[in-house]
């Protein structure tokens, strides 16, 4: 398993989990995202898991299905003490990662709610 920044990604190379740290406004965002061309409202999960297994090994699963979730992690007590106090994770299968990169542009994200949001947080 390797971890690296998508820009770091060598021709050829393609990841199999795509694992976003994240403030809960960047999370809403996702989460958002995440469900914004799919039907029903339950595209994302966050199971109780060790660190590890909710930032990677239930997302690499969730990329085997035909329907995958989006996972929220960095849940876990003995985890949280590794992370800052406002960062959760957000991990997504390269499918569905893929799939949300496409839908950026007619989203929310150009939309005043979400820029006001994110203007709070500069």
């Amino acid at each position: 398993m390797v971890f690296k920044p998508l820009e770091k990604l060598l021709p050829g190379e393609k990841p199999e989990v795509v694992v976003f740290l994240a403030t809960p406004d960047q999370i809403s965002a996702l989460v958002v995202l995440a469900n914004y061309a799919r039907h029903g409202g339950d595209n994302v999960i966050v199971p109780w898991g060790a660190g590890c297994h909710s930032v990677c090994i239930i997302p690499l699963n969730e990329g085997r299905s035909d329907n995958p979730k989006g996972v929220i992690g960095l849940t876990d007590v003995s985890a949280r003490k590794h992370v800052e106090k406002d960062i959760l994770s957000f991990s997504v299968p390269n499918k569905m990662f893929l799939e949300m990169e496409s839908n950026v542009e007619e989203s929310f994200l150009a939309r005043d709610e979400w820029l006001k949001v994110k203007e709070r947080n500069k």
